[in-house]
């Protein structure tokens, strides 16, 4: 517990949140209510709690990339890795908010794929070992984990999806419903004040396309480099032709969403790497 002018609000978030993956509790002043005596007085209350998934201040933020929180939302027990389970990520500063339903033993992709800040979780799902090694790669990938408890009553919270969001029953299957549920209640909860009206999720769906695994993302580099550890070098940097920031995020999340595309990748005799890709 510290306190500093707020002039350096930036730097201790960006060391504390930003650098060490930790969560801050921001305190702020209030007037009491009713005001004692003649010249009332303030009380001190937490205003946000700031977590790498709800960073939302505009010095910590690449335009040109999502800074996504996921929860993983699961209805009833854990019996197999084809078991289906539901996600829901949104990206908080620009309002992109999706659901899909995979299963377990896919789950190590998506994430991958979608490559979020934070992943938030029932603390008593995250313990099963049917998860254990698809959530290995949060550790890898520098993904903060952030458990919740569940709702006692297993009823719905107000900050669930029929309230915030006027999703019918028939428009989300359990999982996701399950997931945007526990999506909601986590920034309501931490955002408090600074909770900014949600959209209706837009639903991903991955019949008729072509799954593109952790693997194939990293070894094709085509997000991020292996040799420089960023965009440059990448697929990404190659054919990138955008002019807003909001078409950059969106090609680096079509060229790593599951799409019905195919790549053509060809070595020159003098040791030029040929890219080219062709949507079908």
């Amino acid at each position: 517990m510290c306190g500093f002018p707020i002039l350096h609000l930036h730097k201790y978030l960006k060391i504390l949140v930003e650098k060490n993956k930790r969560c801050v509790a921001m305190c702020e002043e209030f007037l009491k209510e009713p005001l004692e005596g003649p010249k009332g007085g303030f009380d001190r209350r937490v205003a946000r709690i700031v977590t790498p998934g709800t960073l939302i201040d505009e010095p910590f933020l690449n335009a040109d990339e999502n800074n996504y929180l996921l929860s993983i939302g699961i209805r009833g027990p854990l019996d197999s890795t084809t078991q289906t389970i539901g996600l829901s990520w949104i990206d908080v500063s620009t309002g992109e908010f999706f659901t899909k339903e995979c299963t377990i033993e896919n789950l190590r992709d998506e994430l991958v794929r979608i490559a979020p800040r934070e992943v938030v979780m029932d603390k008593y799902t995250a313990d099963d070992a049917l998860l254990s090694t698809s959530l290995e790669v949060m550790g890898q990938e520098g993904i903060v984990l952030s458990l919740v408890t569940p709702n006692p009553t297993g009823e719905e919270t107000s900050s669930g999806p029929t309230e915030d969001l006027e999703l019918s029953a028939s428009a989300l299957s359990q999982n996701e419903a399950a997931a945007v549920g526990l999506l909601t209640a986590f920034l309501h909860d931490n955002l408090l004040e600074s909770m900014p009206k949600l959209t209706r999720p837009s639903r991903e769906f991955g019949e008729g396309r072509m799954d593109i695994d952790s693997h194939t993302i990293k070894g094709l580099e085509i997000r991020e480099s292996m040799r420089e550890g960023g965009v440059t070098g990448s697929f990404l940097s190659v054919i990138k032709r955008t002019v807003t920031s909001s078409g950059t995020r969106l090609l680096a999340r079509w060229l790593c969403r599951s799409a019905p595309a195919i790549f053509s990748i060809s070595f020159a005799d003098d040791a030029d790497i040929r890219f080219s890709f062709h949507a079908a």
